[in-house]
C-alpha cells in the first residue's frame, strides 16, 4: 500500500485498487479537492480513448513504418534527476560538519531536531518520487490503450503475413495500377510492383460467386498460357495476394470455378486485366 494517498489518484481513476486501499483513498477523496481535480481529468482522458478505436490507420502506413524504422535513432531512457530543491536547500543552508561531541553552547535538542527535519525533507523527497512514478505509470498505460485501441486493425494485419504482403506491394515505390469496370458496376484493380514480383488484386462491390463455385485467380505469362494464382474468398470488397511470381506476367484474370479451383480456367474470363 502506498505511504502517499495523493499518490492512489491513477490508480483509482483506472480501477486498479483493492478494496482496503479504495476505501481508504475514498474516504481522502472526499476532503481533496486536489485529488478530485486530478481523478476528474484521469477518468475523463480514459472514456476518450474508446472513440480512438474507431479510426483505422492507411493501409500503406504499416509498409511505410517498417520502411523507416531503421532511419529513426531511439532516444536514450529518460532518467530521474538525482537532485531536488527540497535536498539543494538542504545541502546549501546546512554544510555537513565533522562528527565532534555536542559543545557547552549548543542548545539542548538542536541536532536532534535538525536530524528530524532533515528526515522529514527526505521523506517528502520520496513521496514527491512516488507521486511522479504514478503519474508516469498512468501515462504508460494510456499509451499502451491508445496502442491497442486505435492498432487494433494492425495487430491483425501482423497476424495475416498475405496482409502484411499487400501492404508492402500497395506501397511499393514501382507499384504501378490496372484497373477495369465489371459488369453491375463493381471494379478490380491490379498493383504490380516489379521489384517484390508480386501482384494485389483489389476489388469493390463484386457479386457472390454461384453456390458450389468460386472465384479463381490467373496470371498470363507472355505465351499466353494461364497460371493458377489462388482462390478469392469470396465476393464484395477484396484484397487478395495473387500467388507467384508476377514481374514478367502479362495480364491478370477471374474465372468462374468449382470449389477447389482448377488447373486451367475452364470458364469466359469475368475479368481479364492486361499489364501494358
Amino acid at each position: 500500500m502506498s505511504d502517499d494517498i495523493h499518490a492512489l489518484s491513477g490508480a483509482y481513476a483506472v480501477d486498479a485498487l483493492d478494496d482496503v486501499e479504495r476505501a481508504r483513498f475514498e474516504r481522502h477523496l472526499a476532503g481533496c479537492t486536489a485529488c478530485q481535480a486530478e481523478v476528474e481529468s484521469l477518468v475523463a482522458a480514459a472514456s476518450e480513448l474508446s472513440v480512438l478505436t474507431e479510426a483505422a490507420p492507411p493501409a500503406s502506413l504499416r509498409a511505410k513504418v517498417l520502411a523507416e524504422i531503421a532511419t529513426v535513432r531511439p532516444l536514450p531512457p529518460l532518467t530521474a534527476p538525482q537532485h531536488d530543491s527540497a535536498d539543494e536547500d538542504v545541502t546549501s543552508s546546512t554544510p555537513p560538519e565533522p562528527a565532534q561531541a555536542p559543545t557547552a553552547t549548543a542548545a539542548p535538542g538542536t541536532q536532534l531536531e535538525h536530524a528530524d527535519d532533515l528526515a522529514e525533507r527526505r521523506r517528502s523527497r520520496s513521496a514527491r518520487g512516488l507521486a511522479r512514478g504514478w503519474r508516469v505509470v498512468v501515462a504508460a498505460a494510456t499509451v499502451a490503450v491508445l496502442a491497442i485501441g486505435g492498432f487494433t486493425v494492425w495487430k491483425q494485419i501482423d497476424k495475416d503475413p498475405s496482409r502484411a504482403i499487400a501492404d508492402q506491394v500497395l506501397a511499393a515505390p514501382d507499384a504501378t495500377r490496372y484497373g477495369q469496370r465489371l459488369a453491375g458496376g463493381a471494379t478490380a484493380t491490379v498493383v504490380r510492383s516489379n521489384a517484390l514480383h508480386k501482384a494485389v488484386i483489389v476489388t469493390s462491390g463484386m457479386s457472390q460467386p454461384p453456390s458450389g463455385k468460386v472465384f479463381q485467380l490467373w496470371l498470363q505469362d507472355a505465351t499466353g498460357h494461364m497460371t493458377s494464382a489462388g482462390l478469392m474468398p469470396g465476393g464484395g470488397d477484396q484484397v487478395v495476394v495473387l500467388s507467384g511470381d508476377a514481374s514478367h506476367s502479362k495480364g491478370a484474370g477471374i474465372t468462374v470455378e468449382p470449389d477447389g479451383g482448377s488447373d486451367q480456367p475452364t470458364s469466359d474470363p469475368v475479368a481479364f486485366i492486361a499489364f501494358a
